[in-house]
């Protein structure tokens, strides 16, 4: 089956074809962390595939997915968005569950077959609790060799593509979750944190995006973690939206229940 079969874009004989095959073979949970607009969403469409090809049963959990469920109408009057970023504590809602849903599903889960995908940015502190070490449950498994995090890092060329092309998904969306896209000014505001993070003295308004800045800014935050960078000097071009799987897959979402009791805990450290 060639690549237009199987709904696969990304070029053979490309090295990150090569490494995403083995990872859809070889792991037991991969995440894909980076900011917004490095193309996450694409990657995580293109594994799920090759997993769904390999025979394996796909899981996924995403930050835009998981966060919904506790973006709730009385959630958000107490803790409302502005200009497109997530209130903090909703973030750290998110979080919590975050490392209790991958500790389940990794308990609930024993078939060799079963894979998780997960989107982890990290960046503005959006599920960065499954990158720092603590003493729970979910930690022997975030901090296991059959967990990998990858960060794609793409070039200055691609990434110019990428924040061009996200202004016109937003505007004219191929798929619902394209709405609610990191708008352009959220992709500036949080490189700019990125290259604070790594150098405190940076004073422009609008800093160029640099790739090897972001690439150890990440692989720091991730010093805790089985993880790797993934270079990106291709510009991908899907037929269909990034968010459009064409394979099984079962996302982790958060129940009433877990939502109160997390939000409990929140309460207790913002008011």
């Amino acid at each position: 089956m060639n690549a237009a079969e199987n709904g696969i874009v990304l070029p053979k004989g490309w090295a990150v074809r090569t490494r995403f095959e083995e990872l859809a073979r070889s792991q037991r949970i991969v995440f894909l962390a980076g900011l917004p607009g490095v193309g996450k969403s694409l990657l995580i469409q293109q594994l799920a595939r090759m997993a769904h090809g390999c025979g394996r049963n796909v899981f996924l959990l995403q930050w835009d997915v998981a966060r919904a469920a506790f973006q709730t109408p009385e959630m958000l009057l107490r803790y409302p968005e502005i200009d497109g970023f997530t209130h903090a504590a909703l973030k750290k809602a998110v979080g919590l569950w975050a490392r209790d849903a991958v500790a389940r599903w990794h308990e609930t889960n024993a078939d060799p077959a079963a894979l998780l995908i997960a989107e982890s940015p990290l960046i503005g502190n959006r599920l960065i609790e499954l990158a720092q070490p603590a003493a729970d449950r979910a930690e022997p498994i975030l901090a296991s060799e059959a967990t990998r995090f990858v960060v794609p890092v793409p070039t200055r060329e691609v990434r110019a593509m990428i924040e061009a092309t996200r202004e016109t998904t937003i505007q004219s969306p191929r798929h619902p979750r394209e709405v609610s896209d990191a708008p352009p000014n959220v992709l500036r505001a949080l490189w700019r944190e990125v290259l604070l993070e790594a150098v405190p003295t940076e004073t422009r308004a609008d800093p160029p995006y640099d790739p090897a800045v972001y690439a150890g800014a990440f692989t720091l935050w991730l010093a805790g973690r089985h993880a790797e960078i993934v270079s990106i000097d291709r510009v991908l071009a899907p037929g269909t939206s990034a968010y459009q799987l064409d394979v099984p897959a079962a996302d982790l979402v958060a129940s009433q229940p877990e939502v109160a009791d997390v939000m409990q805990r929140i309460d207790r450290m913002f008011q």
